[in-house]
């Protein structure tokens, strides 16, 4: 994400391979963005400007009928939110993390249902404060993530989450 910023994004944008190749490449760099826009309060502004950019080629994709990013701008309009939130937004955002867990399982790719639930789950407990459904998407995640094959990113949750998964709310 900071190199992202430094060298900027329009390397990405005109990525060779066509645009089949680019397209996953382009959201996990906007989900980093504002993933990091999320925990970088001192360059939310820059990271935000970085990951506008992005979302807005994807969305565009989408417009123009390309259906293989309709998951993935899900998932990026509920990180979008959760950092636009204002009071009583809550439910919103809530709603478009479950679209995008719901849409991303339903068209197969399980890797980016465990991804949303993983990013609603650091939204509840970095945002809201929500320890049980935290817990709840986590524990989802880790499932996904078992069945797709990704046992390192398993591991890596159970040491990350750990206190929340105890039942602690310490994380």
């Amino acid at each position: 994400a900071h190199l992202a910023i430094e060298k900027g994004d329009q390397q990405f944008l005109m990525m060779k391979g066509g645009a089949f190749i680019a397209l996953p490449v382009w959201f996990h760099r906007c989900l980093c963005m504002y993933a990091m826009a999320r925990t970088n309060k001192t360059k939310k502004t820059k990271y935000m400007a970085q990951a506008k950019r992005i979302h807005k080629e994807l969305t565009n994709s989408l417009k123009n009928k390309n259906p293989n990013v309709l998951n993935y701008v899900s998932l990026l309009n509920a990180e979008k939110a959760a950092l636009k939130q204002k009071k009583n937004q809550e439910d919103d955002v809530r709603k478009l993390y479950n679209d995008a867990i719901s849409m991303s399982a339903r068209g197969g790719y399980v890797h980016d249902a465990a991804l949303a639930q993983e990013r609603f789950a650091d939204y509840l407990l970095s945002s809201v404060g929500d320890y049980e459904e935290a817990k709840y998407h986590i524990e989802g995640a880790i499932q996904r993530y078992t069945n797709w094959g990704a046992m390192g990113v398993v591991e890596h949750l159970h040491k990350k989450y750990q206190d929340v998964l105890a039942g602690s709310s310490t994380h």
